[in-house]
């Protein structure tokens, strides 16, 4: 179903209730928001 609703943007899936998926969606955010250099200062 992603496929179909996505194409071939990205996606995950995730349980915030377990944080399963967690760390992707935030390594995500902090490559696509270009906030690498921030992070790590």
């Amino acid at each position: 179903m992603p496929k179909k609703m996505r194409g071939d943007k990205p996606f995950v899936f995730s349980n915030l209730k377990t944080s399963t998926g967690l760390a992707d969606i935030e390594a995500f955010i902090i490559r696509s928001g270009m906030l690498e250099e921030v992070v790590t200062a």
